[in-house]
């Protein structure tokens, strides 16, 4: 098979309620976004990789579909959320299905993934096939997304590190976020110095040995973080407005305080110093705002603060590099012959990632809600 890179992501990942892909606009949109970009510092095709379904890998396209299907038959797994759950971090497979999953990647000199299960970085490590892992950052409050990068391969990850953003690139747009806030406080003035952050039910952040987890899976850490009698401020996730388990934890109700404001505007909050859950980027976000993040669970993913700190298991911190084809040659260059460099470094407006994504996280109530707010007020005022 020819010499080529593929594009990939989570190819097992079916709808909440359907089985049928639910990240292969993902996929897609990722290939579109690097494939210049790896066209050009490799000199070789760029395919991505996708759960098969009719239309959507014609022929002489650079799409290949994957038979999703019929890997969950050879896994013995159930077609649905729960089958994807007990196969995201599975640590053994049948020989048909394991040789089923691997069966796509032969040929690639190089597989870039965006948002990889545990599985398939684990069977491709196996397999000898270099891997760099894409990830939507968890610090979501700067002027766009960013990317946190992780890969199998010690050269990779060396040349990883100069760019790597550290910490302190993030603290100001904290600050001006932080700042903005105060433009907008919130309905009910925040007094409590707990707030505890809730989740959607299915998340792959919280899958851990085979199942999802909530706050029920974790009292007593939980009554430790929050600690004392006195209330706690409780933000469910927008798209779960349920209890995420936090009813099942022995916490007397009297002490629960809900909230429905912007995460943001919680943050910028003095009177709150804890930000507790389970695996939310709220609670990795928490510090650059000045307050102290608890991880219940295991957090989303692990950011290196310093460059001194990337090692194998930690994430890179990218915020633009990833656009010039130099970037991919740095990477690429100990698995590859890569072409030469170019010195060219694009540059996006800011929001586009965003904008491109359709998310925003919460961050366009601060920064696009406030303006619109404002001016409703000044018209009231002007007709008043």
């Amino acid at each position: 098979m020819a010499r080529r890179i593929l594009v990939t992501g989570d190819l097992l990942r079916p709808q909440d309620r359907l089985f049928k892909p639910s990240q292969n606009g993902n996929i897609l949109w990722f290939h579109r976004l690097v494939r210049r970009a790896l066209t050009a510092a490799s000199g070789l095709p760029v395919q991505a990789l996708v759960w098969d379904e009719p239309g959507i890998a014609p022929p002489e396209s650079d799409v290949v579909g994957f038979d999703t299907a019929g890997f969950f038959a050879a896994a013995g797994a159930t077609p649905d959320v729960s089958g994807w759950v007990g196969l995201f971090d599975a640590r053994d497979l049948p020989r048909d299905a394991a040789a089923l999953l691997a069966e796509p990647f032969a040929g690639a000199v190089a597989v870039i993934g965006f948002e990889l299960t545990e599985l398939q970085k684990r069977l491709l490590t196996l397999v000898g096939v270099p891997w760099i892992d894409v990830n939507i950052h968890p610090y979501r409050f700067g002027p766009d997304v960013l990317f946190a990068i992780a890969t199998d391969h010690p050269e990779i990850l060396a040349r990883l590190v100069p760019h790597h953003a550290e910490d302190h690139v993030f603290e100001p747009w904290a600050d001006l976020l932080a700042a903005t806030a105060v433009k907008m406080p919130p309905r009910v003035p925040v007094e409590e110095p707990c707030l505890l952050v809730g989740q959607t039910q299915v998340d792959r952040a919280l899958i851990a040995n085979g199942r999802l987890l909530d706050l029920s899976d974790f009292a007593a850490r939980l009554h430790a973080a929050i600690g004392g009698v006195g209330p706690v401020l409780f933000k469910p996730h927008p798209y779960n407005p349920d209890g995420f388990g936090l009813h099942q934890v022995g916490l007397r109700l009297s002490r629960i305080h809900e909230t429905r404001e912007n995460a943001y505007v919680l943050l910028a909050q003095d009177a709150i110093r804890r930000v507790v859950g389970v695996s939310s980027s709220v609670v990795a976000e928490a510090r650059f705002f000045g307050k102290e993040g608890i991880f219940l669970g295991t957090p989303p993913m692990r950011v290196a603060p310093h460059r001194g700190d990337l090692a194998p298991g930690r994430h890179a911190s990218v915020v633009d590099a990833w656009l010039s084809a130099d970037f991919w040659r740095d990477l690429l260059a100990p698995v590859l012959a890569v072409t030469a460099r170019d010195g060219r470094r694009p540059v996006l407006p800011p929001n586009a990632l965003r904008t491109s994504l359709r998310q925003f996280w919460g961050w366009d109530e601060i920064f696009f809600q406030l303006p619109w707010d404002l001016a409703q007020t000044r018209a009231r005022e002007r007709a008043g």
